[in-house]
Protein backbone atom coordinates (compact mmCIF):
# COMPACT_ATOMS: atom_id res chain seq x y z
CA UNK A 1 0.00 0.00 0.00
CA UNK A 2 3.11 1.84 0.77
CA UNK A 3 5.02 1.67 -2.46
CA UNK A 4 1.51 2.37 -4.30
CA UNK A 5 1.29 5.51 -2.47
CA UNK A 6 4.59 6.57 -3.43
CA UNK A 7 4.14 5.77 -6.81
CA UNK A 8 1.13 7.66 -6.54
CA UNK A 9 2.80 10.94 -4.79
CA UNK A 10 5.83 10.29 -7.86
CA UNK A 11 3.44 10.78 -10.36
CA UNK A 12 2.04 13.26 -8.86
CA UNK A 13 4.82 15.52 -8.59
CA UNK A 14 6.01 14.57 -12.06
CA UNK A 15 2.54 15.80 -13.19
CA UNK A 16 3.57 19.01 -11.23
CA UNK A 17 6.79 19.82 -11.85
CA UNK A 18 6.24 19.58 -16.00
CA UNK A 19 3.11 21.87 -15.76
CA UNK A 20 5.26 24.25 -13.53
CA UNK A 21 8.41 23.60 -16.12
CA UNK A 22 5.76 25.01 -19.37
CA UNK A 23 4.21 27.73 -17.29
CA UNK A 24 7.52 29.34 -16.39
CA UNK A 25 8.69 28.35 -20.16
CA UNK A 26 5.45 30.20 -21.93
CA UNK A 27 5.04 33.28 -19.30
CA UNK A 28 4.15 36.32 -20.34
CA UNK A 29 6.55 38.56 -20.99
CA UNK A 30 4.72 41.63 -22.26
CA UNK A 31 0.78 42.88 -23.10
CA UNK A 32 0.13 44.76 -26.07
CA UNK A 33 -3.56 45.65 -25.86
CA UNK A 34 -5.17 42.54 -25.83
CA UNK A 35 -2.57 40.94 -27.15
CA UNK A 36 0.07 38.83 -24.79
CA UNK A 37 3.87 38.18 -26.01
CA UNK A 38 4.46 35.05 -24.79
CA UNK A 39 8.33 33.49 -24.32
CA UNK A 40 7.73 30.27 -26.07
CA UNK A 41 6.23 33.45 -28.42
CA UNK A 42 9.28 35.11 -28.33
CA UNK A 43 11.18 31.75 -29.08
CA UNK A 44 9.49 31.23 -32.12
CA UNK A 45 10.23 34.78 -33.13
CA UNK A 46 14.11 34.50 -32.20
CA UNK A 47 14.29 31.57 -33.60
CA UNK A 48 13.07 32.36 -37.63
CA UNK A 49 15.30 35.58 -36.70
CA UNK A 50 18.15 33.20 -37.22
CA UNK A 51 16.94 31.09 -39.80
CA UNK A 52 16.88 34.10 -41.74
CA UNK A 53 20.35 35.44 -40.84
CA UNK A 54 21.99 31.82 -41.34
CA UNK A 55 21.27 32.01 -45.17
CA UNK A 56 23.42 35.13 -45.01
CA UNK A 57 25.55 34.52 -41.80
CA UNK A 58 27.77 31.60 -40.28
CA UNK A 59 29.88 30.55 -37.43
CA UNK A 60 31.03 33.57 -35.21
CA UNK A 61 29.44 36.44 -37.54
CA UNK A 62 26.02 34.50 -37.06
CA UNK A 63 26.37 34.33 -33.19
CA UNK A 64 27.38 38.07 -33.04
CA UNK A 65 24.23 39.01 -35.22
CA UNK A 66 21.65 36.71 -33.57
CA UNK A 67 23.13 37.86 -29.37
CA UNK A 68 22.27 41.88 -31.25
CA UNK A 69 18.92 40.59 -32.29
CA UNK A 70 18.17 39.31 -28.43
CA UNK A 71 19.14 41.70 -26.92
CA UNK A 72 16.26 43.72 -28.23
CA UNK A 73 13.85 41.05 -28.93
CA UNK A 74 10.73 41.84 -26.42
CA UNK A 75 11.39 45.62 -28.00
CA UNK A 76 10.82 44.66 -31.70
CA UNK A 77 8.23 42.02 -30.85
CA UNK A 78 6.22 44.82 -29.32
CA UNK A 79 6.79 47.74 -32.18
CA UNK A 80 5.63 44.50 -34.52
CA UNK A 81 2.38 43.52 -32.34
CA UNK A 82 1.33 47.03 -32.56
CA UNK A 83 1.91 47.19 -36.43
CA UNK A 84 0.57 44.16 -37.10
CA UNK A 85 -2.79 45.37 -34.83
CA UNK A 86 -3.23 48.05 -36.63
CA UNK A 87 -3.02 46.33 -40.02
CA UNK A 88 -5.47 43.91 -39.28
CA UNK A 89 -7.78 46.81 -37.70
CA UNK A 90 -7.60 47.91 -41.06
CA UNK A 91 -8.43 44.93 -42.56
CA UNK A 92 -5.75 43.84 -44.02
CA UNK A 93 -4.64 40.29 -44.99
CA UNK A 94 -1.96 38.38 -47.00
CA UNK A 95 -2.67 36.61 -49.94
CA UNK A 96 -2.26 32.68 -49.23
CA UNK A 97 -0.27 32.15 -52.55
CA UNK A 98 1.81 34.75 -52.07
CA UNK A 99 2.95 33.21 -48.52
CA UNK A 100 3.25 30.24 -50.50
CA UNK A 101 5.61 31.79 -53.10
CA UNK A 102 7.84 33.34 -50.64
CA UNK A 103 8.34 29.95 -48.99
CA UNK A 104 9.45 28.19 -52.04
CA UNK A 105 11.51 30.68 -52.11
CA UNK A 106 13.23 30.28 -49.03
CA UNK A 107 13.03 26.49 -49.98
CA UNK A 108 15.35 27.41 -53.02
CA UNK A 109 18.09 28.57 -50.52
CA UNK A 110 18.86 25.21 -49.85
CA UNK A 111 20.02 21.72 -51.15
CA UNK A 112 16.94 20.00 -51.07
CA UNK A 113 13.65 20.33 -49.14
CA UNK A 114 14.71 17.52 -46.46
CA UNK A 115 18.09 20.34 -45.82
CA UNK A 116 15.07 22.91 -45.23
CA UNK A 117 12.91 21.28 -43.49
CA UNK A 118 15.76 19.84 -41.09
CA UNK A 119 17.00 23.65 -40.76
CA UNK A 120 13.34 24.19 -39.35
CA UNK A 121 13.58 21.48 -37.38
CA UNK A 122 17.03 22.03 -35.74
CA UNK A 123 15.63 25.66 -34.67
CA UNK A 124 12.21 24.24 -33.23
CA UNK A 125 10.07 25.32 -35.80
CA UNK A 126 7.05 24.24 -38.12
CA UNK A 127 6.24 25.32 -41.37
CA UNK A 128 2.81 26.97 -39.77
CA UNK A 129 5.35 28.99 -37.77
CA UNK A 130 7.03 30.41 -41.08
CA UNK A 131 3.78 31.01 -42.43
CA UNK A 132 2.65 32.80 -40.00
CA UNK A 133 5.15 35.02 -39.70
CA UNK A 134 5.07 35.92 -43.27
CA UNK A 135 1.67 36.80 -43.00
CA UNK A 136 2.49 39.07 -40.64
CA UNK A 137 5.58 40.33 -42.35
CA UNK A 138 3.87 40.87 -45.57
CA UNK A 139 0.71 43.07 -43.72
CA UNK A 140 2.99 44.80 -41.85
CA UNK A 141 4.92 46.05 -45.57
CA UNK A 142 1.33 46.68 -46.64
CA UNK A 143 0.61 49.03 -43.90
CA UNK A 144 3.84 50.91 -43.73
CA UNK A 145 3.13 51.32 -47.57
CA UNK A 146 -0.36 52.93 -46.85
CA UNK A 147 0.17 54.74 -43.52
CA UNK A 148 4.44 56.29 -44.36
CA UNK A 149 5.84 55.42 -47.81
CA UNK A 150 2.84 56.74 -50.12
CA UNK A 151 2.83 59.77 -48.09
CA UNK A 152 6.19 60.85 -48.68
CA UNK A 153 7.26 63.20 -51.42
CA UNK A 154 10.39 64.38 -52.46
CA UNK A 155 10.33 67.47 -54.95
CA UNK A 156 12.90 68.03 -57.66
CA UNK A 157 13.97 71.33 -56.23
CA UNK A 158 14.77 69.17 -53.01
CA UNK A 159 16.72 67.20 -55.50
CA UNK A 160 18.69 69.83 -57.06
CA UNK A 161 19.27 71.61 -53.97
CA UNK A 162 20.83 68.84 -52.72
CA UNK A 163 23.04 67.98 -55.29
CA UNK A 164 24.16 71.87 -55.61
CA UNK A 165 25.39 72.27 -52.22
CA UNK A 166 27.03 68.47 -51.94
CA UNK A 167 28.45 68.85 -55.53
CA UNK A 168 32.22 67.46 -54.18
CA UNK A 169 30.55 64.70 -53.41
CA UNK A 170 29.59 63.38 -56.82
CA UNK A 171 33.18 63.53 -58.36
CA UNK A 172 33.99 60.01 -60.38
CA UNK A 173 37.87 59.32 -59.59
CA UNK A 174 40.06 58.41 -62.21
CA UNK A 175 38.65 55.23 -63.73
CA UNK A 176 40.68 52.92 -66.78
CA UNK A 177 38.97 50.08 -68.59
CA UNK A 178 41.21 47.28 -68.85
CA UNK A 179 41.45 43.52 -70.22
CA UNK A 180 42.91 41.21 -67.77
CA UNK A 181 44.02 37.69 -67.99
CA UNK A 182 44.69 35.03 -65.82
CA UNK A 183 46.40 31.73 -65.80
CA UNK A 184 47.81 28.71 -63.17
CA UNK A 185 50.22 27.10 -66.03
CA UNK A 186 53.15 29.00 -65.41
CA UNK A 187 54.55 26.47 -68.03
CA UNK A 188 53.35 28.28 -70.98
CA UNK A 189 54.29 31.98 -69.18
CA UNK A 190 57.29 32.31 -71.70
CA UNK A 191 54.93 31.75 -74.74
CA UNK A 192 52.29 33.94 -73.83
CA UNK A 193 54.53 36.76 -72.70
CA UNK A 194 56.29 36.77 -76.39
CA UNK A 195 52.94 36.47 -77.87
CA UNK A 196 51.72 39.71 -76.10
CA UNK A 197 54.84 41.67 -77.46
CA UNK A 198 53.24 41.03 -80.44
CA UNK A 199 49.68 42.34 -79.59
CA UNK A 200 48.09 39.20 -79.82
CA UNK A 201 44.40 40.03 -78.51
CA UNK A 202 44.22 38.79 -74.78
CA UNK A 203 40.46 37.07 -76.13
CA UNK A 204 42.63 34.95 -78.61
CA UNK A 205 45.23 34.41 -76.08
CA UNK A 206 42.35 33.32 -73.26
CA UNK A 207 40.99 30.62 -75.65
CA UNK A 208 44.65 29.38 -76.52
CA UNK A 209 46.13 29.05 -73.28
CA UNK A 210 42.32 28.43 -71.04
CA UNK A 211 43.10 31.60 -68.97
CA UNK A 212 40.14 33.35 -67.32
CA UNK A 213 39.93 36.80 -69.34
CA UNK A 214 38.20 40.23 -67.88
CA UNK A 215 37.02 43.21 -70.00
CA UNK A 216 36.31 45.54 -66.64
CA UNK A 217 35.88 49.47 -66.05
CA UNK A 218 38.08 50.14 -62.64
CA UNK A 219 38.32 53.05 -60.34
CA UNK A 220 41.72 53.17 -57.90
CA UNK A 221 40.43 53.23 -54.73
CA UNK A 222 38.20 49.67 -55.64
CA UNK A 223 42.02 48.28 -56.18
CA UNK A 224 44.49 46.31 -53.95
CA UNK A 225 48.16 48.72 -54.06
CA UNK A 226 49.57 46.33 -55.85
CA UNK A 227 47.05 46.26 -58.67
CA UNK A 228 46.42 49.66 -58.76
CA UNK A 229 49.88 50.35 -59.57
CA UNK A 230 50.06 48.13 -62.23
CA UNK A 231 47.39 49.42 -63.62
CA UNK A 232 47.06 52.79 -63.48
CA UNK A 233 51.15 53.56 -64.47
CA UNK A 234 49.87 52.26 -67.90
CA UNK A 235 49.82 54.08 -70.98
CA UNK A 236 46.40 53.47 -73.67
CA UNK A 237 47.19 50.24 -75.16
CA UNK A 238 49.79 48.86 -72.78
CA UNK A 239 50.43 45.97 -71.07
CA UNK A 240 51.61 45.03 -68.02
CA UNK A 241 54.66 42.93 -66.35
CA UNK A 242 53.30 39.87 -65.06
CA UNK A 243 51.89 40.03 -61.67
CA UNK A 244 52.10 37.10 -59.42
CA UNK A 245 49.71 35.89 -57.11
CA UNK A 246 50.09 32.59 -55.00
CA UNK A 247 48.31 30.86 -57.63
CA UNK A 248 48.57 32.06 -60.63
CA UNK A 249 50.04 35.19 -63.12
CA UNK A 250 48.02 38.16 -64.04
CA UNK A 251 48.34 40.28 -66.96
CA UNK A 252 46.62 43.49 -67.71
CA UNK A 253 46.20 46.03 -70.70
CA UNK A 254 44.87 49.52 -70.36
CA UNK A 255 42.07 50.21 -72.97
CA UNK A 256 41.00 53.27 -72.35
CA UNK A 257 41.95 56.09 -69.23
CA UNK A 258 39.21 58.83 -68.02
CA UNK A 259 39.84 61.28 -66.06
CA UNK A 260 37.77 62.94 -62.91
CA UNK A 261 35.06 64.30 -63.77
CA UNK A 262 32.03 65.76 -61.94
CA UNK A 263 29.03 63.73 -62.46
CA UNK A 264 26.04 65.87 -63.57
CA UNK A 265 23.03 66.43 -61.96
CA UNK A 266 20.87 63.88 -64.03
CA UNK A 267 23.77 60.80 -63.50
CA UNK A 268 22.85 61.35 -60.17
CA UNK A 269 19.72 62.24 -59.78
CA UNK A 270 18.10 59.08 -59.07
CA UNK A 271 20.38 57.95 -56.11
CA UNK A 272 20.11 61.84 -54.23
CA UNK A 273 16.29 60.82 -54.64
CA UNK A 274 16.38 57.80 -53.16
CA UNK A 275 18.73 58.76 -50.55
CA UNK A 276 16.46 61.96 -49.48
CA UNK A 277 13.45 59.38 -49.61
CA UNK A 278 14.97 57.08 -47.01
CA UNK A 279 15.97 59.76 -45.01
CA UNK A 280 12.38 60.86 -44.59
CA UNK A 281 10.93 57.45 -45.32
CA UNK A 282 13.19 57.08 -41.29
CA UNK A 283 11.89 60.22 -39.44
CA UNK A 284 7.76 59.34 -40.65
CA UNK A 285 8.01 56.03 -40.15
CA UNK A 286 9.16 56.42 -36.06
CA UNK A 287 6.83 58.77 -35.68
CA UNK A 288 4.26 56.99 -36.93
CA UNK A 289 5.06 54.13 -35.02
CA UNK A 290 5.54 56.47 -31.42
CA UNK A 291 2.25 57.78 -32.30
CA UNK A 292 0.95 54.14 -32.36
CA UNK A 293 2.96 53.14 -29.16
CA UNK A 294 1.63 56.23 -27.49
CA UNK A 295 -1.87 55.26 -28.16
CA UNK A 296 -1.58 51.25 -27.09
CA UNK A 297 -1.68 49.37 -23.96
CA UNK A 298 1.83 48.28 -23.05
CA UNK A 299 3.26 46.44 -20.51
CA UNK A 300 6.41 44.49 -19.87
CA UNK A 301 6.45 41.98 -17.31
Amino acid sequence: MRKKLAGVIVLLMSLYMAQASLEAADRILAVVNKDTITQSEADVYLNMIVLELSQHYKGKNLEEKTEDERKHLIEKMIEDKIIVQEAKRKGLQARTDKVKQRIEQIKAGYDSEVDFENSLKQRGLTIKDLENKLNDQMIMREIIEQEVRSKIIVSPDEVTKFYEARKSDFMQSETRAIESLYLEDETVLESLEEELKNNVEFQLLAQKYKAAYANDVVAKEHLRPEVREQIFELAVNETSKPLKEEKGVYFFKAREAHPPRQLALNEVHEQIFNYLFEQKFTVQMLEWLEDLKAKAYIVVK
